[in-house]
């Protein structure tokens, strides 16, 4: 029976695996509301859900480590951990409804630009990095995960399509860096202040594992352009699913 339990933690592993492996995002924003299905307390559902996220972006990472841009990833990746302190101090300050309606804009605005622009997703949009931009996108993005609560790994990819010489494909593997460093990162916090439910996060890793090397070869069969607009359908979906959990008391 209790084999039968971790069925469907591997089932949402699968899931977060493959959209990590496919588009470099999406993981966290798939996986903490079905843990919360699971009737985990939520501080459980957030730290195993970074835990296992981390790790399969890991795995999804070591079969595309080259096409990694190294330097932007720090740069997103440290500037975002006092972003994130800064949204959490601005989110006891700030009423959440109309930072919610602003934030779902921004999402719906990616996506149609990303759509739009499917065409040269495996062409660089700018010759060199330009790391002021990195530096303050990682405050923004640090930002409105400590603001709202929500992963922000999926607005790592248009900004580094649009801050970096790299394709789409580049940008969802160095993607992939930063959600290891700062997913990691907020599980090892969660892992040395609360009791961690190893047999299910266990399950949640071993089926995130098999989910990203399979969307890593999705990825590399269906090609940058539809890679980017499946992206962009993702975005259309966190913003709804955001507004909707968001607005009605979740």
């Amino acid at each position: 029976m209790e084999s039968l339990s971790l069925l469907l933690p591997g089932g949402i592993g699968i899931l977060l695996g493959l959209l990590l492996g496919l588009t470099g995002a999406g993981g966290s924003l798939i996986a903490l509301p079905l843990l919360l299905s699971l009737h985990l307390p939520l501080v459980d559902a957030v730290g195993v859900s970074l835990g296992a996220v981390s790790v399969a972006a890991l795995s999804g990472l070591l079969g595309r480590y080259r096409d990694v841009a190294w330097w932007p990833v720090f740069a997103i990746a440290i500037s975002g951990i006092p972003g994130t302190a800064l949204g959490q101090y601005l989110g006891s300050l700030l009423p959440e409804q109309p930072l919610i309606i602003a934030f779902c804009l921004l999402v719906l605005w990616l996506a149609q630009r990303l759509w739009r622009s499917a065409s040269s997703a495996m062409h660089s949009l700018r010759a060199h990095s330009h790391y002021p931009g990195l530096v303050g996108s990682g405050i923004a993005v640090g930002s409105l995960s400590g603001l709202l609560g929500v992963g922000g790994g999926f607005l790592v990819v248009p900004l580094l399509r649009w801050l970096t010489p790299l394709n789409v494909m580049g940008a969802a593997a160095s993607s992939l860096a930063v959600i290891v460093l700062v997913s990691g990162s907020g599980f090892a916090l969660y892992a040395a202040q609360h009791d961690t439910p190893w047999p299910l996060l266990g399950s949640l890793i071993a089926g995130g594992v098999i989910g990203a090397l399979l969307g890593n070869l999705l990825a590399k069969v269906i090609g940058g352009i539809h890679v980017q607009r499946v992206f962009a359908v993702l975005l259309v979906g966190v913003s709804l699913s955001t507004a909707l959990y968001k607005l009605s008391g979740g």
